[in-house]
């Protein structure tokens, strides 16, 4: 006969009794968004748009990040070509102020609901199918959604 030991599944059962079950909401998507943006919100400021705190803590779309210099440059071809000099956390810098300013004059809270009506830097919203958005939570929240 092999196996455990006796009484180790009993302990493995009082180990999985002491450690909290994380229930799964299921949730719209919507109501998903809206967590996400919930937590995004709390990670800028007046001079730090969604993407680069995606950027700077590495989570959700990873912001900024994930665009090569060429490809963030020709992006914003509009702001890059008048500061040839610039560096990327300058032109970051200007990019996210850009951002805000048309995320205030949307009236929106934060640049990704934005970006999904204008689609400049990306698709906002539209480039996350489901699963995605459910990780997202999961990794900004600490609670596991289920879209229906």
């Amino acid at each position: 006969m092999g196996g455990s030991p006796p009484g180790a599944s009993i302990e493995a059962m009082k180990q999985q009794e002491a450690e909290p079950l994380l229930r799964i909401e299921h949730l719209a998507r919507p109501k998903v968004i809206e967590r996400i943006r919930e937590k995004l919100r709390m990670l800028t400021d007046d001079e730090h748009c969604a993407c680069a705190a995606a950027s700077r803590f590495g989570i959700f779309c990873q912001g900024f990040r994930h665009l090569s210099d060429e490809e963030f440059r020709r992006r914003f071809d509009w702001i890059a070509r008048k500061r040839p000099g610039a560096s990327r956390g300058e032109l970051e810098g200007l990019v996210s102020l850009y951002h805000l300013g048309r995320q205030e004059v949307a009236g929106a809270q934060v640049c990704c609901d934005v970006e999904t009506r204008e689609h400049c830097a990306c698709d906002g919203w539209n480039m996350f199918d489901n699963p995605a958005l459910e990780k997202a939570c999961l990794e900004l929240t600490g609670q596991p959604v289920r879209i229906p």
